[in-house]
């Protein structure tokens, strides 16, 4: 059962942002591996981008049928899910020496973290309510 409450609509909404974001950039990793990933040669570039891009349209396409289907518990675990690999970019952005580049994903790790807690505890809290 969908919430109207606004934290509710909006985990959904950035859950439904992920998925955008990640569709697009995988499916440009496809074309021009290149360009995205700068800096190696072609067909290793193809090969890695292959799959990180396979996963990642995954990815993202779970995180927006997942939210517009209203599926919190699963949003939830796949928001915590992306948490933690956020985490893994940015120590190693850090280990690189790029903390300017580790700001992004500590960033969406930190919102990753709020609307998973948020949409589980929901998740929890409509099922412990008696049907209406």
């Amino acid at each position: 059962m969908p919430s109207n409450t606004w934290p509710d609509r909006l985990a959904r909404a950035f859950a439904i942002f992920r998925g955008a974001v990640l569709i697009p950039y995988s499916v440009l990793l496809f074309i021009e591996p290149e360009r995205v990933i700068a800096g190696s040669s072609s067909e290793p570039a193809r090969t890695l981008t292959l799959m990180i891009a396979s996963r990642t349209i995954l990815l993202g396409i779970a995180f927006a049928v997942l939210a517009i289907l209203g599926k919190r518990q699963w949003v939830g675990g796949l928001l915590l899910a992306d948490a933690a690999l956020q985490l893994f970019d940015t120590g190693m952005a850090l280990m690189a020496h790029k903390g300017a580049v580790a700001f992004l994903p500590a960033a969406i790790g930190v919102i990753d973290v709020w609307a998973g807690l948020f949409l589980l505890r929901a998740a929890r809290v409509s099922s412990a309510l008696p049907p209406r």
